[in-house]
């Protein structure tokens, strides 16, 4: 004599009584007492694995982060085509028309390169050209001007707006990650 009822199954034995056994899993349990709705172990795997396909079908390559970025509001960054293949002497010109002796009079402290597909290890993406400024005057008179390389007009931006995006990104991949591997039953790694 076998009788289903909400979620637990009822088997009578005739000299024992009634065994009563539960049929749903740990998982469920745990989902009805957060209060999410009850999916079965697989329907959760396959949203799960739908979710991290389409991050990573909308976002192929993000760069890895161990930590938060240092913040440094005085680097402003053009990001430029890969195919433009622009020099630092290039930059440095740019720069001159717009501050003349940007770099004898310390307005500008450096410029650095930052080959984004080589960072994230792909094809396609922009890369960064980082120019770091020695005060907040010069860094906003800049962020409006932008530079203007083979007749063409760069916008500037703060690096540190780039970065945290960037950042974000990377905690958006590493929790759907983590997710993926607990509903799989694997342990996190290092990385997550």
């Amino acid at each position: 004599m076998c009788e289903e009822c909400s979620g637990q199954l009822m088997l009578g034995f005739p000299s024992s009584g009634a065994l009563l056994v539960d049929l749903e899993t740990q998982e469920e349990t745990q989902a009805r007492n957060l209060g999410r709705p009850v999916k079965s172990s697989k329907q959760y795997l396959r949203q799960v694995i739908a979710e991290y396909e389409a991050l990573d079908r909308e976002l192929p390559c993000i760069r890895k982060f161990p930590m938060l970025p240092a913040a440094q509001p005085l680097c402003l960054c053009m990001e430029t085509l890969p195919e433009e293949d622009l020099t630092h002497l290039e930059v440095l010109e740019a720069l001159e028309a717009e501050l003349p002796g940007a770099m004898e009079s310390g307005h500008v402290s450096s410029i650095r390169f930052e080959n984004m597909n080589v960072i994230c290890g792909t094809a396609g993406r922009r890369d960064r050209w980082l120019i770091t400024v020695a005060d907040f005057q010069t860094r906003s008179r800049l962020l409006r001007s932008g530079l203007c390389l083979r007749g063409l007009p760069h916008p500037l931006v703060r690096h540190d707006e780039l970065l945290l995006g960037d950042y974000r990104l990377h905690l958006r991949r590493s929790l759907v990650r983590r997710r993926m591997l607990e509903a799989l039953g694997a342990e996190p790694t290092e990385e997550d």
